[in-house]
């Protein structure tokens, strides 16, 4: 087990540390210098390290998820716990104590849909009203667990995602639930997105907050970070939002749109840079079907037989 942290939360690592050695000798700490944004590489060495590991644990403050430092050591058959933002508060929530098999059986149908369908609707009471293409796209079943050799993982965390078409996003986004970014946090104002051949193409909300998120994106130094770069649908029944990435986007009830990178996970996006925003009560359609309305899911019938 190689569990990999930064400054800011060596007190954490340690007490998983201390447990996992209950469970096998072979734990190792390394501490890299903090990541400045979700997404980013880290140190080769680092890399490495974690390819040769049976199971990572990534306990630093930004995610290392969309990493090819992560998709490599899936490859090489590395299971991998993303725990960004990771605190002992969140250790203690009722969020981690789903029933994260019986909800991964849901996420395992639900990605399905996703890699079977070709035309994603998105809308909510508020103002989203999007769609988004997906045919030849595979989803992502996130359980929250990991038992295979190269599964992803990040509890509380529940969730089936898909990559969609970088270019193929039309409509308007209305975020009212949280953005998972440090400084960020849960949202007192909505904020929207236009989005225009898969790119953002103007904010609006309380000034303030789109000066923030426009330096957001800019700091990427990319045209990339604009992109429409993940669909997800939150499935932890157990979860309320609370500002933080995890919780926050594996909530039943929610979605939620990343923007940047999605390489690693089904796309054809890479920069280092992925921002998940999450909204409220949204209603899903795939080819015209609906799969969730008003933040309930109500899967097919021939989804619910799989």
């Amino acid at each position: 087990m190689l569990i990999v942290f930064d400054a800011s939360t060596r007190a954490l690592a340690e007490l998983l540390e201390y447990r996992a050695k209950l469970l096998t000798p072979t734990v190792t700490l390394v501490e890299i210098p903090p990541l400045n944004m979700h997404g980013q590489e880290p140190p080769l060495f680092v890399a490495e390290e974690m390819a040769r590991a049976d199971l990572c644990i990534g306990v630093t403050a930004k995610s290392m998820a969309h990493t090819e430092a992560r998709r490599n050591a899936a490859s090489r058959g590395t299971r991998y716990l993303s725990l960004p933002d990771y605190s002992l508060s969140l250790l203690a929530s009722p969020s981690l104590r789903a029933d994260y098999e019986g909800r991964g059986v849901i996420a395992r149908r639900l990605a399905d849909l996703f890699t079977t369908g070709r035309i994603i609707e998105v809308t909510s009471p508020i103002g989203t009203n999007i769609t988004l293409r997906v045919d030849g796209r595979v989803g992502n079943c996130c359980p929250g667990y990991v038992s295979g050799p190269g599964e992803l993982g990040s509890p509380p965390d529940i969730e089936a995602n898909v990559s969609p078409i970088e270019t193929s996003a039309e409509g308007v986004v209305v975020v009212d639930g949280s953005i998972a970014y440090p400084g960020f946090g849960l949202l007192p104002e909505p904020i929207s997105f236009t989005v225009k051949g898969g790119h953002i193409d103007e904010i609006k909300g309380e000034p303030e907050m789109v000066r923030k998120l426009t330096r957001l994106f800019a700091s990427a130094g990319s045209s990339k970070a604009y992109v429409l770069a993940e669909c997800g649908v939150g499935l932890n029944d157990r979860a309320v939002l609370t500002g933080v990435m995890l919780t926050d986007e594996g909530a039943a009830g929610t979605m939620h749109f990343g923007f940047g990178s999605n390489y690693t996970v089904g796309g054809l996006n890479e920069v280092a840079f992925h921002v998940d925003f999450v909204f409220r009560q949204p209603s899903l359609e795939i080819d015209g079907i609906s799969v969730l309305r008003r933040g309930e899911i109500i899967l097919p019938a021939a989804a619910k037989q799989r």
